[in-house]
């Protein structure tokens, strides 16, 4: 196989869903460490929560931000290091990450749903005070205050009809904006999505190894389908909150036995094996097409 790239969800998927712990997947995050297997983060986390969060899993990679909206790089990564990495040099110099936008700013998305929000039931990201989020979230103060910290989307409670939703949509398409269901939230967003984020950043180690890497998405939400839909290797982590989601077009994908970040390591040590990278700190893995 060629050169795996990894390309993950966080929340229900390398997370878990209730407790946001990422412990059963910690020795498999630790093997792809070992040996120089980038994991990139693919998320709708804000930057500001990446940096404490990366911390925690001893992450050295790129990250995608915000569904898509942003490619963080750190200058001191595998891929800045890599034969060819002078390729991220045009991108925008933030301190310690060269930056790729593909969204236009928040704030001009907000000023476009205050115009459009008559007729229908939501609450915005930016109507909720820090205690609003935390109890919709469960997130401590200080990751409730990281997570209201967005540069390029608004996510929504819903709590209008289904119906109300499609059309809500229909008129932010007409402002080139979209929406796209999370765990929890709507999220209003430019164009970009995980997949268009993925894809770039798996063209950019294509540049630096010389050769096509494997892709290998995965993920638990609607908002992944887009990621999973283009991945070489599709794998959808069950959810204890919803059931899983269909990616059209793909009867390859592989849903997985376990959930949240069980269900990953069983997943990535599946591929490790076959691929002739051991790992023991994984459980056995025991995969069927969703």
């Amino acid at each position: 196989m060629s050169p795996l790239l990894i390309s993950t969800d966080l929340d229900g998927t390398l997370l878990d869903h209730h407790t946001y712990s990422h412990a059963a997947a910690a020795p498999v995050l630790e093997a792809l460490l070992k040996q120089h297997i980038p994991c990139i983060l693919n998320t709708s986390k804000t930057f500001a929560e990446l940096i404490e969060l990366r911390q925690q899993l001893h992450h050295q990679d790129a990250f995608i931000v915000e569904n898509g909206a942003a490619v963080y790089i750190p200058k001191t990564s595998q891929l800045g290091l890599l034969p060819g990495g002078n390729e991220i040099s045009p991108l925008e110099d933030i301190g310690d990450y060269w930056r790729k936008a593909f969204a236009p700013s928040r704030s001009r998305m907000i000023d476009i749903i205050q115009e459009l929000r008559d007729g229908y039931r939501f609450t915005g990201f930016s109507d909720m005070a820090v205690q609003d989020v935390i109890d919709l979230t469960g997130l401590s103060d200080a990751q409730a205050r990281l997570a209201m910290q967005r540069e390029y989307t608004e996510p929504l409670l819903w709590q209008d009809s289904p119906g109300a939703l499609k059309r809500f949509a229909n008129e932010l398409s007409d402002m080139d904006l979209q929406i796209q269901r999370g765990g929890r939230f709507a999220h209003v967003m430019g164009l970009s999505d995980k997949s268009q984020a993925m894809l770039w950043i798996a063209d950019l180690y294509t540049k630096a190894f010389g050769k096509a890497v494997t892709t290998m998405a995965l993920g638990d939400g609607q908002n992944d389908v887009g990621m999973l839909s283009k991945a070489d290797i599709a794998v959808v982590v069950r959810s204890p909150a919803h059931p899983p989601p269909k990616v059209p077009d793909r009867n390859d994908v592989w849903l997985t036995e376990h959930y949240g970040p069980e269900g990953w390591a069983e997943a990535v040590s599946k591929v490790l094996k076959d691929s002739g990278a051991q790992t023991d700190a994984a459980p056995d893995a025991s995969q069927k097409p969703q």
